[in-house]
């Protein structure tokens, strides 16, 4: 009985910590972070933050927020996969930071509903 619990918790760790297999066939693993954090992060840094896409700004640009800031991200609409988010939808995004003279802005690499 014992082995069979110590099994299936093992099975459980192995899916929880899975990487993510985006679309592109690329593995990601990418720390959580915060926004806050984020904010001052080196250049080309590979990144997940977990939060709310509260506004559009332009066609693939969006203001995030997570409770500790925002941060500009673009979305591709291919990285949507029918996916209808609200500002209230929490969403897990992973992406690379690119550090400019306009700011911090998060390329979005895959999305996905947050639970």
């Amino acid at each position: 009985m014992m082995h069979k619990i110590l099994v299936a918790t093992a099975l459980g760790l192995a899916v929880l910590t899975a990487p993510v297999q985006a679309g592109d066939n690329q593995i990601y693993r990418y720390p959580g972070v915060s926004v806050a954090q984020a904010l001052y992060m080196e250049d080309d840094r590979n990144i997940r933050l977990t939060g709310y896409v509260v506004e559009q700004i332009d066609d693939e640009k969006y203001l995030f927020q997570d409770g500790t800031g925002t941060l500009m991200v673009e979305i591709d609409d291919d990285e949507w996969r029918g996916i209808q988010a609200s500002s209230r939808t929490r969403l897990t995004i992973w992406g690379e930071l690119d550090q400019d003279d306009d700011g911090p802005e998060l390329e979005v690499d895959h999305l996905e509903l947050a639970y």
